[in-house]
Parts: C-alpha cells; sequence; structure tokens
C-alpha cells in the first residue's frame, strides 16, 4: 500500500519555493480530485495575496502511474500553453515532493450545473474548437518531448494497452476474466491507423474543463495522454458522459468533425469505446482488491464495477451481441438491516451535520457509500454468490466449488476460447457486472443511475 503526499511534505516546498506563506488552503475532494492529493492555496507575499493550485503526484497503488505520471503532464501542459491552448500555466514543480504548482483559473468543472440548453451547446462547441485545435498540433512536437509515436496499427493499440496491463496484471491477487478478455479482444481487432495522429487527452471531456460566461476558461487533466487516434478521444467523451450528463453527445461530436474536417468514424468509436470504459476497470483492478483506508475507497469500487458493466456493454456495441436483463436478488429487511439503519442513521443525522471541513464532508460522504455496499453484501451476497456460480457452470460445464475458484477456472477459459466464443462470454460478463453493480447499490455516487449515451 504506497504512501500518499501529505501536506506535511508538500506546503514548505511550496512556501520556500514561491517565497511567501500558505495563509489559506482546501484540500480537493470527489470526483474533481481524480483520487490525487491537491490543494487549492492562497499564497501571502509582499504583494499581496495570490491563489494558486498545487497538483500532487497520484502515487497510491496506481500502476500506470509509472509511465504517465505527473512530471510528463507537466511537459504536455508547457507545450500545449506555447501552442495556444488554454490550460494552466505552470508556475514552479519539483521532484520531490512530487508535485507542481499551476495557475488558479476561476471557472466551475461541473457540466451537469449549466441550466439552459444553449449555454450547454455554447460550452460544448467552444470545447470541440479547442479540441480540435490542440489535434492540430504536430505529433512530432509531442514526440520531442518523450511521447512514443505508434508506427503502425499493433503499436496503435498496444503501446498504450501495455501501460495499463503493466499497472494490472502483475499486481492483482485474483483474475478479472472480463479485463483479460477484453484486452484479447481489442488486439484481435485493432482497427487501421488514422490519417494522422492526434493528442489524445486520454481522459477528456466534461468534467476535464473549466468554464464561465458560456465558454471554456481551460482544459485540465493531461495525466493520460498519448499519441493516437481522434475517435478514441471521442470515446472518452462518452465515458465522461458517464459521470457528468452533457444531454447533448451527439452534438458533440458534430461540432469535433466541423472544426476539425475529421468524419465520424463510428465503428471505429465502438471499438475505442471498449478502451475507454476498459481503463477504469485496468486501472483499479489492484486498488480495489487492496483497498487503502486513506483513500477514495467506496468511489474507486464504484467505479471499478461500472468500467466492468460499461465494457461489456461497449463490447456488445462493438461485436453486435445481444443482451438481456437478468433478475436480481431483492433484499429482505433483516436484523442485519436494522443494525445498518442504526449505523447509518448515526453517521449521517448525527456525526455529518457537525463536520464542517469541506473535505472532512466529503469524507464522511464516503464512508456512507462503503456502509452502503457493506450493507448489500450482508444482505444479498449470498444470493448474489449463487446466481454467479450457477452462470459460471453454464459455461464451464461443472460446478466450481465457490466463487474465486469460478473466476479462475473462467480466467483459464478465456485464455484458450477462440471467437467462437465471444458472444457467450459477452453475455455472461454482462449479468456478472449488473450483479456487481447492484451490490454497491446506494453507493454508487454519480454512477448511481448512469448509462452510456448511444453514438448517434
Amino acid at each position: 500500500m504506497s504512501k500518499l503526499l501529505t501536506e506535511r511534505e508538500v506546503f514548505p516546498w511550496v512556501e520556500k519555493t514561491m517565497g511567501g506563506r500558505i495563509s489559506a488552503s482546501r484540500r480537493q475532494g470527489g470526483r474533481e480530485s481524480g483520487g490525487r492529493p491537491g490543494w487549492f492555496i492562497d499564497l501571502e507575499t509582499g504583494s499581496g495575496s495570490v491563489p494558486y493550485y498545487v497538483r500532487g503526484h497520484r502515487g497510491g497503488d496506481f500502476g500506470y502511474i509509472q509511465e504517465y505520471g505527473l512530471q510528463r503532464e507537466v511537459a504536455l501542459l508547457k507545450l500545449l500553453r506555447e501552442e495556444g491552448i488554454p490550460v494552466p500555466e505552470v508556475i514552479a514543480k519539483s521532484d520531490e515532493p512530487n508535485v507542481a504548482i499551476l495557475e488558479y483559473i476561476q471557472g466551475v468543472n461541473d457540466f451537469t450545473e449549466l441550466g439552459s440548453d444553449a449555454e450547454r451547446d455554447a460550452v460544448a462547441r467552444d470545447f470541440a474548437r479547442i479540441m480540435a485545435k490542440w489535434h492540430a498540433i504536430p505529433a512530432e512536437k509531442f514526440v520531442e518531448i518523450g511521447l512514443k509515436q505508434p508506427g503502425n496499427s499493433r503499436e496503435l493499440v498496444d503501446w498504450d494497452l501495455e501501460v495499463w496491463e503493466r499497472g494490472h496484471f502483475p499486481l492483482i491477487d485474483e483474475p478479472i476474466p472480463l479485463v483479460t478478455f477484453a484486452c484479447q479482444w481489442l488486439r484481435r481487432n485493432a482497427p487501421e491507423m488514422p490519417e494522422r495522429l492526434v493528442l489524445v487527452q486520454g481522459d477528456t471531456g466534461p468534467g476535464q474543463f473549466l468554464f464561465g460566461d458560456g465558454r471554456v476558461q481551460a482544459v485540465v487533466d493531461f495525466e493520460l495522454a498519448s499519441l493516437g487516434d481522434p475517435m478514441r478521444e471521442l470515446a472518452h467523451i462518452r465515458t465522461r458522459d458517464v459521470w457528468y450528463p452533457t444531454g447533448n453527445l451527439p452534438r458533440w461530436f458534430e461540432y469535433y468533425s466541423e472544426f476539425s474536417g475529421v468524419p465520424i468514424d463510428a465503428k471505429k468509436l465502438s471499438y475505442y469505446s471498449v478502451i475507454a470504459m476498459l481503463t477504469t476497470a485496468l486501472a483499479l483492478g489492484p486498488v480495489v482488491q487492496k483497498l487503502n483506508p486513506r483513500d477514495e475507497h467506496a468511489e474507486w469500487i464504484a467505479q471499478d464495477v461500472w468500467s466492468k458493466r460499461a465494457t461489456a456493454e461497449a463490447l456488445a456495441e462493438a461485436t453486435g451481441t445481444p443482451l438481456q436483463d437478468t433478475a436480481l436478488p431483492q433484499a429482505e429487511h433483516s436484523y442485519v438491516s436494522g443494525l445498518f439503519d442504526a449505523l447509518e442513521d448515526n453517521l449521517r443525522e448525527e456525526q455529518l451535520p457537525h463536520i464542517d471541513e469541506s473535505f472532512r464532508q466529503h469524507r464522511m460522504q464516503m464512508t456512507l457509500r462503503l456502509v452502503a455496499h457493506m450493507r448489500n453484501v450482508a444482505e444479498i451476497g449470498a444470493e448474489m454468490a449463487e446466481l454467479e456460480i450457477a452462470d459460471m457452470q453454464s459455461l464451464l460445464g461443472h460446478r466450481p466449488k465457490s466463487v474465486k475458484e469460478g473466476h479462475r477456472l473462467m480466467e483459464a477459459l478465456v485464455r484458450r476460447a477462440d471467437a467462437d466464443m465471444d458472444d457467450a462470454l459477452i453475455q455472461y460478463f454482462y449479468r456478472h457486472a449488473k450483479r456487481e453493480v447492484a451490490l454497491m447499490r446506494g453507493g454508487m455516487g454519480r454512477a448511481e443511475h448512469a448509462r452510456t449515451s448511444p453514438i448517434n
């Protein structure tokens, strides 16, 4: 379990570097932080108080940060700003502690706060214009600062996928057959190279830019950027749309095509949607198997199970596999249910109202979401396990002794299966993911009732 950065390590460096004193600070929490350590600060200097944003290295147990780290992102921000892209200015950076001080930019990042369709369209259109502008930057400029340039379709898929796999497979204790299957499927069905490689932000869309007055103020978070296909960028907007519903997603694609001159390729967009949905499960597999009590534990579980369901749905969309809903058990109120009622009431009604600090309020909300998950496991976990075992039996040809044994056997089946089994496996993975989402019911946060928007 990796150590996370704290104010004790970061703030003395900030004050020494900037020649001032931090007079106020607010720890970033919720989805806006992405689970990384980050602080909004006011720095007092001889010329007055200046706000900044201090962005820390993600840390924790995310394997991909060994290659997609903060200092790489800092280099990208500097280049993008030189090219006229509205991103925060890098004020200072450090390898130890691994942090960067960024310009503070006033704006809102929650797209759901936009009240009118006209304003939604205006912001979407402005973002599409900016994205087309950074896509027009020659790939060679990014190669000069260290990004790899794929030369064929195999490298286009493999190079980025391998980063995620290195941060997943060696770090998990138990196999996740859905992830293994999706990685195999992506390699078997790699699309043709795009006409021109672009900088793919890697997690772009609503929530990843600040806006105000009907336009984008700054695009943020280039941590996962790589050179790739423009259709992959649009696929990531579909992912972000789950957490920050746009209400007009097809128009985002239309506006991008208008500004960039790149036609929308629905088949490629479906393919890259599998990658866009899968990367969360790849990143979080090791994290949820070794939960850090100081991390965004319930949020990571919610994102992980949502990613599995969305990946199964994206695979079905890309392959034309029909999906059917599955019946799920409903809880009956029991003695254990009463205990959870008391616990939740105590935390929500007695403790939470007396917490003044916003970050501590966020942590209590995170605990309440974890309690909701625990309640579901206690109330319907045994029935869910029986459904999972019976489902695996239908594919394996014999009944596994436990869910854990079944998943290990399913992993072996996935690794030896050919394409003829794709439909049956995708349908099983969808049912499996629906069960996992049901066990997180009440704790899913923004994804509680979320659905992936269609391309058209």
